[in-house]
């Protein structure tokens, strides 16, 4: 191991899955850095509450600590006022409006009415520019939203309340000294870590003091913890290396390819040496809070979901990777520009926020046996018209209802995009969806088309960004495909949702992403989409508590009473549930079933919101057909927690005696 290694001898799949399980596992102890702190910052709400219910959890289960002398690092910026220099910096909104007007002028000097021929403008040049310009000033609304800075005070107490109880009581003036006393030996010979900051003008040890501390207290604790992972965002090669290739799985099995999009890292060996020689074993790692959360969309992946999508963001924003994965593609159209424009593209709407999860990826979930309704009935054949969904059947050849058997690799555009798209890979999944835009109005076969939209969904469900946009605003972009391409693609959609990669119904549907293509089944622009996946639904025997195409509304009941606290600043924000009921019916248990198996959901406290979640996600009920009662109301920022003895398990679902269902 002292050598290094040069081939990292893990496909790009099991490095962040066995991450991810790493992570997860209960014989893990976890250490995060003062630059996790910070990131957070950067995040919108619904993304650092991910992180904290992941933090929580760890936390209770004593696994997970903040080094003090990182909690130092951080009180250094309280001290002096400065946490608002770790929120995102303002640059108003004049940036993008220059970028406009440039556009705008470029524009003005040699598109004529002939360039507008070739693209599916259809005014004059006149009506071009001047709606371009009442494009620009019409954007003003939106872009002013980048002059928002983050509240660095609410921000700050969300920390103190999640990770205050995570600050280790290390001796740090001890750890001072020994580092002054080894540090200029371990610079001077390049030994990590911290050997990089030797020209910093203080401070330069604090990577060192870190790694000390970590060393101390996993000594401390080594009867406890089979591994030790350090999650930081600092990657410099004091710390981390990248080998130089890695495997990947081929036509032709395991081969070694480069190792980048993306570069996967792994601790200084010499690091580990060390570790070894203090702690007894080897067993150390270091990752990114990026890499992290790359695995975790594989094994949990809507537990992360805002997380990625906020990462994926933050990534193209701040490493240009957008402009590094698409070089070619823009090389391309900038030599185009002048004889022809761009095709049309479906329009953006960025979210709040790879195929990464597979068919495998999502736990199954046993479907509550509630009353359920009778399999999914189409409706009565009409001997003179045939039922709306055929077309659509006669259309798909069995290889897209059993896409695992889809060549993708065969020429054409559309199966580019398909093949990228199964690349589990959000570096190549997202600029795939992007290309979407050059294509959709191409011929290609409906089975094609299909299993385009299955892979769109999958990608979604495995936090690709651009995947996850697109089914978020999933009517705007159905429109953008002619008739039938549309119905096609929302056909793989909802097919996807319930069928697995063999065409087999799924124990439990993928219900990460249901809220949208299921309201979409609800309304009447599809009564061929909906009588389609009705009808497969019916033949293969499923039995399901809500139905594509269903509109009704299922009400959930939540009762809570205050929790005693001696924390006047705590008072009000916390209650303790003492009911939830579905439709009536108890789903907030006295103790689990012993055959239970655990839900990755799982929460050590739950706003409202997730509530619903965690019940639309067990049951694959879209959000939108629940609706929650609070007994008493009380404000929206309030968390539940679960009292000691009973559990929330939404997918066991009790009669209002309190006698589980068989």
């Amino acid at each position: 191991m002292l050598l290094g290694l040069n081939l990292l001898k893990k496909t790009k799949d099991e490095f962040l899955t066995d991450l991810a399980n790493l992570a997860k596992a209960k014989d893990t102890l976890i250490f995060i850095d003062t630059n996790i702190l910070s990131y957070l910052f950067k995040l919108h709400s619904a993304a650092r509450q991910e992180f904290f219910d992941w933090a929580v959890v760890a936390i209770s289960e004593q696994r997970l600590y903040l080094p003090a002398w990182c909690a130092g690092e951080y009180l250094a910026r309280v001290r002096e006022n400065l946490l608002h220099t770790y929120t995102p910096k303002s640059k108003g909104d004049d940036q993008p409006r220059k970028a406009l007007e440039a556009m705008l002028d470029t524009a003005s000097l040699f598109v004529d009415d002939a360039v507008l021929r070739s693209t599916t403008y259809s005014g004059t040049r006149t009506e071009y520019l001047a709606g371009f310009r009442e494009a620009i000033d019409g954007l003003k609304q939106y872009t002013q939203a980048f002059k928002h800075q983050f509240d660095p005070d609410k921000i700050h107490a969300e920390i103190e309340e999640h990770l205050g109880p995570a600050v280790l009581e290390s001796p740090i003036a001890k750890l001072c000294d020994r580092a002054a006393k080894e540090g200029p030996s371990r610079i001077e010979h390049r030994l990590p870590p911290g050997f990089r900051d030797e020209a910093k003008p203080e401070n330069r040890l604090g990577d060192l003091i870190i790694w000390l501390e970590i060393l101390e207290y996993s000594l401390v604790r080594k009867d406890d913890f089979a591994h030790v992972l350090f999650l930081t965002n600092d990657e410099k090669s004091d710390w981390v290396y990248v080998p130089a290739k890695r495997l990947d799985m081929t036509r032709t099995g395991l081969k070694p390819i480069p190792n980048n999009n993306p570069h996967l890292k792994i601790i200084d060996p010499r690091l580990v040496s060390e570790f070894k020689q203090v702690i007894g074993h080897p067993q150390v790692s270091i990752c990114t809070l990026s890499t992290l959360v790359q695995g975790l969309s594989k094994t949990d992946p809507t537990t992360v979901a805002q997380l990625a999508a906020a990462i994926q963001i933050e990534l193209v924003a701040s490493e240009g990777l957008a402009a590094e994965i698409n070089t070619s593609v823009l090389e391309q159209a900038n030599a185009e520009v002048e004889i022809e424009p761009a095709p049309e593209a479906i329009p953006e709407v960025d979210p709040p926020a790879e195929h990464a999860a597979g068919d495998h990826g999502v736990d199954a979930v046993r479907v509550p046996d509630v009353a359920p309704e009778p399999p999914v009935q189409a409706a009565p054949a009409d001997h003179a018209a045939p039922d709306p969904g055929d077309e659509i059947a006669g259309a798909i050849q069995l290889e897209g209802y059993r896409d695992s058997t889809y060549q993708a690799d065969a020429p054409g555009e559309l199966n580019d995009i398909i093949s990228s798209l199964q690349s589990h890979n959000w570096y190549i999944q997202n600029p795939a969806i992007e290309k979407l835009g050059t294509i959709i109005r191409e011929d290609f076969p409906p089975t094609s088309w299909f299993v385009l939209g299955r892979n769109i969904y999958q990608a979604a469900c495995g936090n690709a960004q651009k995947a996850m946009d697109f089914i978020s605003n999933l009517d705007t972009r159905l429109k953008q495909f002619p008739d039938p391409i549309s119905k096609y693609v929302l056909a793989g959609i909802v097919f996807e949702i319930y069928f697995d990669s063999k065409g087999a119904l799924r124990d439990s549907p993928k219900a990460g992403y249901i809220a949208k293509p299921l309201s979409l089944l609800a309304k009447a622009d599809y009564p061929d989409v909906r009588a389609f996946i009705r009808s497969k639904l019916e033949l293969a025997g499923a039995h399901l508590f809500f139905s594509p195409g269903d509109d009704q509304q299922h009400t959930v009941a939540v009762q809570s009473e205050p929790v005693e606290t001696q924390d006047v600043l705590d008072a009000g924000k916390r209650r303790k549930l003492t009911s939830i009921s579905l439709d009536g019916r108890q789903i907030l248990m006295d103790a689990p079933p012993e055959e239970y198996r655990w839900s990755t959901r799982y929460r050590v406290s739950y706003s409202s919101t997730d509530i619903l979640e965690d019940i639309s996600t067990s049951l694959s009920i879209p959000r939108w057909a629940l609706t929650l009662l609070l007994n008493p109301e009380v404000d929206a920022n309030v968390r539940f927690v679960l009292p000691e003895d009973r559990w929330f398990i939404p997918g066991i679902v009790l009669e209002a005696d309190g006698a589980e269902r068989a």
